[in-house]
């Protein structure tokens, strides 16, 4: 009976996980790439260009998806995505950090 029950909670739990992959193609290398989603932070240093990073987490509420650059020559941006993240179900993609300041998202 434990099993029946243990297995659907935790396709539950799993599903609502988020993994999105983010690129740079700013152009330029980034001193700080931040990604974060309701109770979630990820920071990576150094992120060349074309360079690839992975945030994994799990959402503590609903929210969207949120991704700051610094730049080398200190420059900073703050990016609204409009990807709505929540704890059931999650964020699975790839988010893109384009040259003209935007970023394009392709779910998996």
């Amino acid at each position: 009976m434990l099993i029946l029950v243990a297995i659907p909670a935790l396709g539950i739990y799993v599903s609502g996980r988020t993994r999105v992959v983010l690129v740079n193609e700013t152009g330029r290398e980034l001193r700080v790439l931040t990604a974060r989603i309701p109770g979630e932070e990820c920071v990576f240093e150094r992120v060349p260009v074309h360079g690839r990073v992975a945030c994994q987490g799990r959402a503590n509420g609903d929210g969207d998806l949120f991704v700051g650059l610094e730049f080398t020559d200190g420059g900073k941006v703050q990016l609204g995505t409009g990807a709505f993240v929540n704890p059931l179900f999650g964020l699975r993609g790839v988010a893109t950090v384009n040259a003209d300041g935007g970023v394009s998202l392709e779910w998996d």
